[in-house]
């Protein structure tokens, strides 16, 4: 069983924000960068880290790192390479 500290929940403006972001990056070919938003879409969703590796093609440090980056710095940090 995942240990509940794992998961992110979003509000309802926070998964509207971050499914038009995901919409506007997979459009314009930022495969990596919807990547990440679609890590914590996932976590909302109640994917465990495993989960979301698998789900996505990515490594478990990668999702912990994005998970973390999140909570520290919101959306704006994931985006800040785009």
């Amino acid at each position: 069983m995942p240990y509940p500290h794992q998961f992110i929940k979003l509000t309802g403006p926070e998964r509207i924000l971050l499914n038009r972001e995901v919409t506007r990056l997979a459009s314009s070919g930022k495969i990596r960068a919807c990547r990440r938003l679609q890590a914590i879409y996932l976590s909302d969703r109640g994917y465990t880290y495993k989960e979301i590796c698998t789900s996505l093609a990515v490594s478990y440090r990668s999702v912990k790192g994005w998970v973390a980056i999140y909570r520290k710095q919101g959306i704006n940090g994931l985006l800040k390479w785009v």
